[in-house]
């Protein structure tokens, strides 16, 4: 009996972007059993509204939403958000200290609501940005403030608990799943996903062909750089790692 596998992947940019491709590729994991889940920056209502768009009744198995900071599980009645998840990461988090850090820095524009959470601030910070994140790091030193920065497409920032982050997010719900890292492939197109691609989770990756140069010149030996775009990027590496023929 083949072993469970698992594709964590990014949605926009990466399993979106090209319908055709997409839904091919969706059709041919359910077909070969490997376990989907949405490892992304959305909240699950925006994933809701996608299913919705594509008209499809497919679901992932799990979504890993908010940067890593939520985990919700599907079952017969819908998603159920996994509270393990949320105790773990709110160990240390101070998010009220963490903001007033933040508003140090001028140049920072908070995001509309909707994408904050109890474990996730986040910004705009597109001028002077290497300065700010300098001046966001050195403060949390300063103050003893354990958090995640994540700076992706020269634009946007979260900070989030130092537990989160998609990598460890993808870690928990692996071993919660009881998939070992070896069978756990993750894909991406930008910086916010190098935190499930880092080595040390002993995953392998797929870099989209579309992949921002953050992530396009990024190198490691688990990582492979597919030419192909979004889905059929995907499926590039798949078969690269022998998960497709």
């Amino acid at each position: 009996m083949a072993s469970a596998r698992l594709l964590a992947t990014d949605l926009d940019g990466t399993f979106i972007g090209d319908d055709q491709a997409m839904h091919r590729l969706w059709r041919d994991l359910d077909e070969q059993g490997i376990t989907v889940a949405f490892s992304t920056g959305r909240h699950l209502p925006s994933i809701e509204a996608f299913y919705a768009e594509q008209q499809t009744s497919r679901r992932a198995h799990a979504c890993v939403c908010m940067v890593g900071t939520e985990i919700w599980l599907f079952a017969e009645n819908g998603y159920r958000q996994d509270e393990g998840w949320r105790t773990l990461i709110s160990e240390a988090w101070d998010k009220q200290q963490v903001e007033a850090i933040i508003h140090e820095i001028p140049d920072a524009a908070i995001q509309p609501e909707e994408w904050q959470s109890p474990f996730k601030s986040s910004y705009y910070l597109d001028v002077d940005a290497a300065e700010g994140l300098a001046h966001i790091h050195r403060r949390l030193n300063e103050e003893e403030l354990r958090a995640e920065v994540v700076y992706s497409a020269d634009r946007f920032l979260d900070l989030i608990p130092y537990r989160s982050g998609k990598g460890e997010a993808v870690r928990y719900l692996s071993d919660l799943l009881g998939i070992s890292p070896h069978d756990v492939i993750t894909s991406g197109d930008t910086g916010n996903d190098l935190d499930m691609m880092r080595p040390e989770l002993g995953f392998r990756s797929i870099a989209v062909g579309n992949a921002s140069s953050e992530l396009a010149e990024f190198r490691s030996p688990s990582l492979y750089h597919a030419t192909a775009s979004y889905a059929a990027g995907i499926r590039e590496g798949l078969e690269q790692f022998g998960w497709f023929g």
